[in-house]
């Protein structure tokens, strides 16, 4: 499990560089906005299907490679910019980036139920 994380840790994390440096944020949104909401529409799915694939593929996909590629110390950080620009907007981009996650998870759960192989066991 630990090679798991390891090597989907290290795909994520260098996903989310590749992408933060190629799609910078919008005036009020983070770089990692983007990056995030992915992160956890592939949670979401991977929730959906966890009784039907092994361990491994959860540690993989989960917690290595959605860990590494969703960041919660770069969205600080940026808020931490924004908030030096833009004051109180800042308010902006944390409920954007909050609820647009929240809902891309719930996306990825239900799509993930309902993609779901006949008679697979919940």
């Amino acid at each position: 499990m630990y090679a798991a994380v390891f090597v989907g840790g290290a795909a994520g994390s260098l996903l989310r560089e590749l992408f933060s440096l190629e799609v910078p944020g919008a005036p009020l949104l983070t770089a990692t906005f983007g990056i995030n909401v992915v992160a956890c529409f592939i949670l979401g799915w991977l929730y959906a299907i966890r009784h039907k694939v092994h361990a491994h593929v959860l540690h993989l996909g989960a917690v290595g490679f959605c860990g590494g590629l969703s960041t919660f110390s770069s969205f600080v950080a940026e808020l931490e910019r924004l908030a030096e620009t833009s004051g109180l907007l800042v308010i902006i981009p944390i409920v954007a980036e909050i609820t647009c996650g929240l809902a891309a998870a719930i996306l990825g759960e239900a799509l993930g139920r309902r993609r779901a192989p006949e008679g697979a066991s919940e």
